[in-house]
């Protein structure tokens, strides 16, 4: 009895410093998970061309996601430097008024100010600054390497991780099997109506700031995507104001159409594409206890709180559902 209690004692203590030394990944890891999951019917089409060679197979399936993921990604580089320079832009804008129609003039910092200008333009902090640059990009490329192996890993391998789990987890397979359903159900709800409809409502909104000829277009398409998040009128947060300074600064006609637009074509997608997304995303939590989950979660623990904090939820609203299904079996 005692050399049980000792393996268990000796499995847990194992289990909780395996935890600790993948916990720093563990965003990248949930990433690869959901994402290995869209590529899952790719992979296996691509396994039937191939006549079975399933790692071959993956090996494609991993590059042709990163043709998409690349330049996406270079894309959201961009955007960020943007937004960065546009955020100092305002921080130097004395008032209000000032502040609106910076955002719609060509005054102040370029908008095409490079990461190395931006860094000098932070005087005494530039080295500091320099340095928190140089960790975080370390650290994202450590985190994608980890991305696109595990991406690779689960696809060739994930079907026996997850039965070795099923036989050693410390639970029913049927309860086992709900929480597994739940994780996919979570990531493929905010793939599909969160950052689909967010996504597709930047594009909207970035379309009309560069025909407008708004400065910092790409920045204010982020923070279109960033703030989409807010029901109702999350995206109005940015071409609202947006509308004010180009009013502010004489171009009235560019105003007015910035606001129809706003309302008719970039509202319309939040209130029609976005239900029929998160339909097909299907996840069972209301819009605002999403919204709070992530910027509650945001708050604790960083930016990985976007991912965790509704897949928190989520599983957490199974565990009820599972509780009460089995109280109500012993009834």
């Amino acid at each position: 009895m005692s050399h049980l209690r000792t393996t268990h004692i000796l499995a847990l203590a194992l289990a909780i410093a395996a935890a600790l030394v993948m916990a720093p990944f563990v965003g990248w890891i949930v990433l690869a998970l959901w994402l290995s999951g869209f590529a899952r019917g790719l992979h296996e089409r691509l396994i039937r061309r191939l006549h079975g060679r399933v790692h071959l197979a993956a090996l494609f399936t991993v590059m042709l996601m990163l043709l998409v993921l690349v330049p996406v990604g270079a894309v959201v580089t961009s955007m960020i430097v943007d937004t960065i320079s546009l955020a100092t832009k305002l921080a130097e804008s004395d008032e209000v008024h000032s502040a609106l129609v910076s955002l719609s003039s060509q005054k102040g910092p370029r908008p095409d100010a490079s990461v190395g200008e931006l860094l000098l333009m932070q005087g005494d902090r530039a080295w500091s600054v320099a340095r928190e640059v140089l960790g975080a990009t370390v650290a994202l490329v450590i985190g994608l390497v980890v991305l696109v192996v595990g991406i690779y890993a689960f696809l060739v391998e994930g079907k026996d991780w997850w039965k070795w789990v099923q036989q050693n987890a410390p639970l029913d397979r049927k309860v086992l099997r709900r929480f597994g359903d739940a994780f996919v159900e979570t990531g493929r709800g905010l793939g599909y109506g969160i950052v689909g409809a967010g996504v597709l409502q930047a594009f909207a909104a970035t379309a009309a700031y560069i025909v407008l000829d708004v400065p910092q277009a790409l920045a204010l398409g982020l923070l279109t995507l960033i703030l989409s998040v807010v029901p109702l009128f999350g995206t109005a947060l940015v071409w609202g104001p947006v509308a004010v300074g180009l009013a502010l600064s004489g171009r009235m006609y560019a105003a007015i159409g910035l606001a129809i637009y706003g309302m008719l074509v970039i509202g319309s997608i939040d209130n029609i594409a976005r239900p029929w997304l998160a339909s097909r995303g299907k996840l069972q939590l209301p819009t605002f206890l999403v919204l709070v989950a992530m910027f509650g979660a945001v708050e604790l623990l960083g930016g990985w709180g976007v991912v965790f904090g509704p897949l928190i939820l989520r599983m957490a609203k199974e565990a009820i559902d599972v509780r009460r299904e089995a109280v109500q079996a012993h009834a």
